[in-house]
């Protein structure tokens, strides 16, 4: 093989290689944060699920403060990098948001119901 084809070779590894162990790793992602990249956020509270607030829906929103509302659940993640345990995490209110439509997680991670429809207290303002 030429210096050429090495190179060649070489930089096509660099680029293909983390996808392929990324696809082959699983979950990596630490107990409480949910899911790790390669699977959704899909926080399970009181009869309700909540995905990850898109974008930086909680920039305005300070941490959590106070008492949990309750106790919310992560599923194990199944995607092929062996089974994971259901994780268990306290779910907070988010100021000036009814919980049906928002919650915080006690790392601060806020869920919504409908990531199409951001509760206006957590919606950015234009710019």
């Amino acid at each position: 093989m030429n210096v050429t084809r090495r190179r060649r070779a070489a930089a096509t590894a660099a680029v293909l290689l983390p996808a392929l162990l990324l696809a082959l790793g699983g979950c990596s992602g630490a107990a409480g944060a949910g899911a790790g990249a390669d699977c959704a956020w899909e926080l399970h509270y009181g009869g309700a699920l909540y995905l990850r607030a898109p974008g930086d829906a909680a920039a305005k929103t300070v941490p959590h403060h106070g008492s949990p509302l309750g106790t919310g659940y992560f599923e194990g993640c199944q995607d092929g990098g062996g089974p994971e345990n259901r994780t268990d995490v306290n779910v907070y209110p988010v100021a000036g948001v009814d919980p049906a439509l928002a919650v915080m997680t006690e790392d601060d991670v806020i869920g919504v119901t409908d990531p199409d429809h951001v509760p206006a207290p957590l919606a950015l303002p234009a710019s």
